[in-house]
């Protein structure tokens, strides 16, 4: 993922690129991720279909991505419907139906958390632990190429 913060563009542009590999990365349909904005307290996602830019507000205590946030724990779920932490109403707005998905907390140097990262709707069968890990891996490679990367940087990542 590192090579795509050599590309010259636009924050949006950077991300897009970087939830698009993630998708391969992961086998998963769709990945977001979610920075946290502390003066409206909320978190923002960027995500990639076909390279769009899709985003979504939402508080910071919504949703798994906001459990997750808040609670600076990971989280599998393998049934979204079945799990009360997961908020339909993105569903809803966005059309696109989550069947499950696996989220880690951006945690900074400082030990901050700046947000989240998420991969829906594994392609073949359920999250694991090992998916989790990998995910961890990405996660933290997109933190330190973006620390040190200025499009990434003037957004706090």
């Amino acid at each position: 993922m590192s090579e795509l913060f050599d590309l010259e563009s636009n924050i949006d542009k950077v991300l897009a690129v970087s939830m698009y590999k993630l998708n391969q990365i992961m086998d998963a349909e769709r990945s977001s991720i979610f920075l946290f904005d502390p003066l409206k307290q909320q978190l923002t996602s960027f995500s990639s279909q076909d390279l769009e830019k899709k985003e979504i507000r939402m508080s910071k205590k919504v949703g798994v991505a906001g459990w997750v946030f808040e609670n600076r724990v990971q989280a599998i779920i393998n049934n979204a419907y079945a799990d009360n932490r997961f908020y339909r109403r993105v569903d809803e707005m966005t059309g696109f139906r989550t069947r499950n998905l696996i989220c880690t907390p951006l945690i900074d140097y400082k030990e901050h958390c700046l947000g989240t990262l998420q991969s829906l709707n594994k392609k073949s069968g359920d999250f694991t632990a090992d998916d989790l890990e990998l995910l961890d891996l990405c996660g933290l490679q997109l933190y330190i190429c973006g620390h040190h990367h200025p499009v990434m940087s003037t957004r706090k990542i």
